[in-house]
């Protein structure tokens, strides 16, 4: 943890899975605006290598605190913290997540229930326990979002789910936090690779799906200026924005028969659970 006087800076953005991926990208753009960065991620050696990273960007106006947001009582440690360090947050970025694909049946509960929990669930409570400070500064909000919350996929059921939430609940929370001065923004962003793991199976899937992929430092300026600017939705590349369009002039029963082609793979994996086809967009509290 990096100790510096509240004093350095007016206006702090809290980061969750700021360690890598997305998060990582979305920090330092952060940092490039100006802004204080607290990066709150899994205590592991990820969010070490992320402060050494960002300290040299940040001119002391980087903090970071680890903590597994599943886990018991998580937010009422952060918020603790963020008072003992007399930290108020004027921007709020929603980013932990993780992903997950198969047949519906092949993933544990305990693993979809975990899923549910840091894509929904934790960003909801933050939103909650955060909006007297984002009130008082006149803040935002950025949800990270997916391209797939537009396009519920067969075989990534649950994972969709979770972000179309995301997507629908920051869309009607900006009408009504429009009257505090508050902006919410969603990120809805193509496949992005966050890890080697995430590059290989990519390129297993041949060029279609290396057409879409991006790289987290490629949508992290865009994502940040409309933040900034309050834009409602973020889709970060032409090629995302086109499919989207196309995908609502499709007739419904043909959008998902061709979706679930396109996935179809997932049935002949067998019995064992399996790996989702693109990485998860965040922090991966388990792959």
């Amino acid at each position: 943890m990096t100790n510096v006087p509240d004093s350095v800076t007016a206006e702090w953005a809290l980061i969750t899975g700021g360690s890598h991926g997305i998060g990582l990208a979305l920090a330092r753009e952060c940092l490039s605006q100006g802004l204080g960065v607290i990066v709150v991620a899994l205590p592991d050696q990820a969010l070490v290598d992320a402060e050494f990273t960002l300290r040299p960007l940040a001119g002391g106006r980087l903090r970071t605190f680890g903590i597994d947001l599943t886990g018991s009582g998580a937010i009422d440690r952060i918020m603790d913290w963020l008072d003992e360090e007399d930290l108020r947050i004027s921007y709020l970025i929603n980013n932990a997540g993780f992903g997950r694909g198969g047949l519906f049946e092949h993933t544990a509960w305990l693993e979809y229930r975990s899923m549910l929990q840091l894509n929904n669930q934790v960003m909801i409570e933050l939103i909650y326990r955060l909006l007297p400070q984002l009130k008082l500064r006149s803040g935002g909000i950025l949800n990270i979002s997916s391209m797939e919350a537009t396009l519920p996929l067969p075989y990534k059921t649950v994972y969709t789910g979770t972000k179309a939430f995301v997507y629908n609940f920051s869309l009607a929370l900006r009408e009504e936090f429009r009257y505090y001065g508050v902006s919410v923004s969603v990120l809805c962003p193509g496949p992005v690779i966050t890890n080697e793991d995430g590059l290989r199976r990519v390129e297993a899937q041949g060029a279609r799906a290396r057409l879409l992929v991006t790289m987290p430092e490629d949508i992290a300026p865009e994502a940040i200026q409309g933040l900034l600017s309050g834009r409602a939705v973020i889709v970060p590349g032409r090629l995302v924005r086109m499919l989207i369009f196309i995908s609502y002039l499709t007739p419904r029963p043909l959008r998902m028969r061709i979706l679930e082609k396109l996935f179809s793979r997932y049935r002949s994996d067998g019995d064992q659970p399996t790996n989702s086809v693109l990485p998860a967009k965040s922090d991966t509290y388990s792959s």
